[in-house]
Parts: structure tokens; sequence; C-alpha cells
């Protein structure tokens, strides 16, 4: 696995607990991991929240099209009646 090496401040509160949890060699694993499942779920919210919006709007166009035909339909009796 190619990577890079950068530089991070962790509290030291922060730094003791996640080195007691995985250990003094295994921390760096456990912050690239971490980073990972934060990523990955941002991603997922910023997916839905996309989808939810082409949503909105393909059903914001749908009811302007039922409109336009309404309307449509609401002209052609108003010249009928007229004749």
């Amino acid at each position: 696995m190619t990577g890079r090496q950068v530089n991070i401040y962790l509290q030291e509160e922060i730094y003791l607990a996640v080195r007691h949890l995985v250990g003094p060699r295994k921390i760096s694993r456990y912050i690239n991991e971490a980073i990972e499942a934060r990523l990955s779920q941002e991603q997922s919210q910023k997916q839905t929240e996309l989808e939810r919006k082409l949503i909105r709007g393909y059903q914001a166009m749908a009811k302007n099209k039922k409109l336009k035909t309404e309307l449509a339909v609401w002209e052609e009796t108003l010249k009928d009646g007229w004749k």
C-alpha cells in the first residue's frame, strides 16, 4: 500500500486512548481506517442528498408538465366555446 506521511495533532487523552486500544505500533492504521470510514459515510450522505434533490426536481417537473397539459386542455375548451 502506498501512502503519504503526515503530521497530525491529537489531544493527549485521545492519543493515549487510541494507543491503549490498538497498541503503539498500530495507531497509523487505526487512524487511516477511521478516516476511511468517515469519508465513506460522508460520501454516502452526499450521494443520498443528491438523489433526494434529483427526485424533488423530477417531481416538480412532472407536476409542471401536468399543469401545462391541464392548461392546454382548458385553452382548447375556451377556444371551442368562442366559436
